[in-house]
């Protein structure tokens, strides 16, 4: 389904890129499958001036999808390609209108510390032509200005910043990357701008802390989970062609790269780069694809050793009792339990998986 109309595809098809992407680097590709859903809500959900939270796992396609917003609602993206789901919804209702100018837009790619966040956004603002500093005869240039700006403090800068938004006849759409890295230093900004300009964020986890439920309160949430298979396999036969990737058994790779990604579109390009430094993938190149994941492995070794400890205290009681037989057998298990995790211990650390 187009929104403006036009030949522009979302995606280019991958013999049209090749060329341009040839021994390039496919963790910064800017490929874009899948997501129409959520594109669609976020898009919907900004249009009607409602402040819009992203939420999933790192790497997932957070900040993909609002950098996807970005280009739709400032015209340059010219056609989407809804899927079923969201030709489905549509259906007896009337179609999405963009209003490319409805909204001036802020990307800050760095949400904190407060500091980088502040700098980053004046800038943005200094070259929409809102951002000023009273008196000044003419425009300065940005060293200029920069300058002027740092000895400001946190608080002057952030009322700077505060007037060049409300100084614009056009509301402000301003999308935070990382959001979730705030600190308790964010809380009056972000309030404030939350009264003055339309809001998107992407965040793994939000914050507990009592000071940020205001800040959570205000905003919608779209839930981004993992890329479906089909658009995973789209993603990695894509990569594969346009980084001129040489593999042995293609079937073999693509398996490994699903089974290995499970559903997170950075995996997927990571591992692909993995294999790009190799002028061949074998099959044992292949199988050795395997990605570390963040976050914490629930750790077994705890209540292992614990229980490893219970046979010491039947050892200790057996002797109290004068029970030479049991305490033979205690001693053995407890070697045994203790042998038996400092050689294996590395199977006792496993990460819990989602059922899906």
């Amino acid at each position: 389904m187009s929104l403006f109309g036009g030949p522009d595809p979302l995606t280019p098809e991958p013999s049209a890129c090749a060329v341009s992407t040839l021994l390039g680097d496919p963790r910064h590709d800017e490929s874009f499958f899948g997501r129409t859903d959520e594109l669609y809500q976020l898009i919907w959900s900004l249009q009607h001036g409602r402040h819009t939270l992203l939420v999933g796992e790192k790497g997932i396609g957070k900040s993909r999808l609002m950098l996807e917003a970005r280009r739709v609602l400032t015209g340059r993206m010219r056609r989407i390609d809804f899927s079923a789901t969201v030709m489905a919804r549509l259906r007896g209702q009337l179609a999405l209108r963009i209003k490319p100018d409805h909204y001036k837009v802020l990307f800050v790619e760095h949400a904190a510390p407060l500091g980088e966040c502040l700098k980053e956004m004046a800038e943005q603002l200094y070259y929409n032509g809102h951002l000023r500093l009273e008196p000044a005869e003419e425009r300065e240039d940005w060293p200029a200005m920069k300058k002027r700006l740092t000895a400001l403090g946190s608080v002057r800068l952030q009322a700077a910043i505060f007037e060049a938004i409300t100084r614009s006849e056009r509301p402000y759409l301003i999308f935070f990357d990382q959001l979730d890295r705030i600190s308790p230093s964010h809380q009056a900004f972000l309030e404030a701008i939350l009264n003055i300009a339309v809001v998107s964020g992407a965040v793994v986890h939000m914050k507990e802390q009592f000071i940020f439920k205001r800040i959570w309160a205000s905003f919608a949430r779209i839930e981004v989970g993992p890329l479906p298979e089909p658009e995973c396999i789209q993603l990695i036969d894509y990569l594969v062609v346009s980084y001129a990737i040489r593999v042995i058994d293609p079937v073999l790779y693509r398996r490994e790269i699903l089974k290995s990604a499970n559903g997170n579109p950075f995996q997927i390009k990571n591992l692909i780069w993995h294999g790009s430094r190799e002028r061949h993938l074998g099959v044992t190149e292949i199988r050795s694809l395997r990605r570390v994941e963040d976050g914490a492995y629930f750790n077994m070794g705890p209540l292992y050793i614990f229980s490893a400890g219970v046979f010491t205290l039947f050892k200790i009681f057996s002797l109290g009792t004068d029970n030479q037989e049991f305490y033979i057998y205690f001693s053995a298990l407890g070697f045994l339990v203790f042998l038996t995790f400092r050689v294996f211990r590395a199977f006792f650390l496993f990460r819990p998986q989602k059922v899906r």
